[in-house]
């Protein structure tokens, strides 16, 4: 169940990606509306530490501005390292620069919450870049991605061009990199011009020819990038297997002919067969199917401190039962445990982990002095790890 999209939505979605089709998705759930804003840019583009070459990036005309141009050492502004420096940066914006931020998930909660939704959805790996754009002044020429993209519109206008041509299946790989005249030829002819709207989401697959404009100034929008497991992926998984594998380490000495070549392919694919088509693999194939997107985490400060301290049982103490009464067992040591701990402590056993506050949820007769007693004696006698 997603917390963005309908299941109606959702179906559209998944034809699309089936089919290689965009899709434009118009606003259906305020909560697309809110995931960026100007104020929340602002904000976040004024973390300046946080900020650097490889994840801040200006555009003017299609051409990248370079990071020195618009950066500053700090000193002056109080800023702990290199980084873009404001007046530099909103002067060249005021130009009509279009700025791009890189690897967004971890900045806003809001963005992760999406791009863990749209991960549940597609069993893809998400990133997110944001492009802010100025009106009529262009970023990118007609390109394509290595990835599908699902663009969220969240602030102004923008018209979105939608190409004929369609590059098969690209990678993130030198092969695929077209230089800009080559990018615009193989484009071909403009089919569909898409008006975005705050709250508005276009998904584009990987390969299809697109570029876009803004129609009003400060144009937000952001590319939650979905990267898909495909076969070649396998082979990056599966490479220690063919380290190990006597054939594949051993030498070539001769190649005479053609007849040669062909023999030595064929023991190549006879040992590959051998280790793709292993039951043994299956398993940690469909394994590595479930596990391909980002586990996306994050910190519950405010959880940690209602919670407490937490201790952990040392797997290398046991208790022991001998009649009433019950004892610490270690390698070396047994130890007899007070008759008023004695309900306490198989409680914690039980549990493995347990805090100040578990223990008196479930002994609430118990008084917090003896509750510290308690761990204290656990904690001096190293029975948390």
């Amino acid at each position: 169940m997603s917390n963005y999209f309908s299941d109606k939505q959702i179906k559209l979605l998944a034809e699309a990606k089936s089919s290689k089709k965009y899709v434009h998705l118009k606003n259906e759930n305020q909560s697309l509306k809110d995931v960026m804003n100007l104020n929340n840019l602002n904000k976040m583009i004024s973390m300046h530490n946080s900020w650097n070459q490889s994840n801040f990036s200006l555009v003017l005309d299609k051409n990248i501005i370079p990071f020195s141009k618009f950066s500053t050492d700090g000193n002056a502004l109080g800023f702990a390292k290199m980084s873009p420096d404001p007046l530099k940066v909103s002067s060249y914006i005021s130009k009509g620069a279009s700025l791009v931020l890189n690897d967004l998930i971890y900045f806003s909660k809001e963005i992760q919450f999406l791009a863990d939704d749209l991960q549940i959805i597609t069993n893809g790996k998400c990133q997110a870049n944001l492009y802010f754009s100025m009106q009529s002044h262009q970023a990118f020429a007609p390109h394509y991605d290595t990835h599908d993209v699902f663009a969220l519109h969240c602030e102004g206008e923008k018209v979105w061009n939608i190409y004929e041509n369609f590059e098969q299946d690209p990678i993130n790989h030198p092969i695929f990199k077209n230089t800009l005249d080559e990018r615009t030829k193989r484009s071909g002819k403009i089919i569909d011009q898409v008006l975005l709207k705050p709250g508005d989401l276009l998904y584009l697959p990987r390969g299809q020819f697109h570029d876009a404009l803004a129609s009003k100034n400060g144009a937000i929008h952001i590319a939650f990038g979905i990267t898909y497991m495909k076969p070649i992926d396998l082979f990056q998984y599966y490479w220690e297997n063919y380290i190990v594998n006597d054939y594949f380490r051993s030498d070539v000495r001769e190649l005479n002919s053609i007849n040669d070549v062909k023999e030595l392919h064929s023991k190549i694919v006879n040992e590959l067969n051998k280790i793709i088509n292993n039951e043994g693999l299956y398993e940690h194939s469909l394994k590595f199917f479930k596990n391909w997107p980002y586990k996306l985490v994050g910190y519950d400060i405010e959880k940690i401190v209602n919670e407490g301290v937490k201790y952990q049982v040392s797997d290398k103490i046991s208790i022991s039962e001998e009649g009433s009464k019950l004892f610490l067992v270690s390698e070396k040591h047994k130890v007899p445990v007070p008759d008023q701990f004695i309900k306490i402590t198989k409680f914690t056993f039980g549990e493995k982990i347990v805090s100040f506050k578990i223990l008196k949820s479930k002994y609430p007769n118990l008084t917090d002095e003896t509750v510290d007693e308690f761990l204290n004696a656990m904690k001096n006698m190293k029975i948390f790890s």
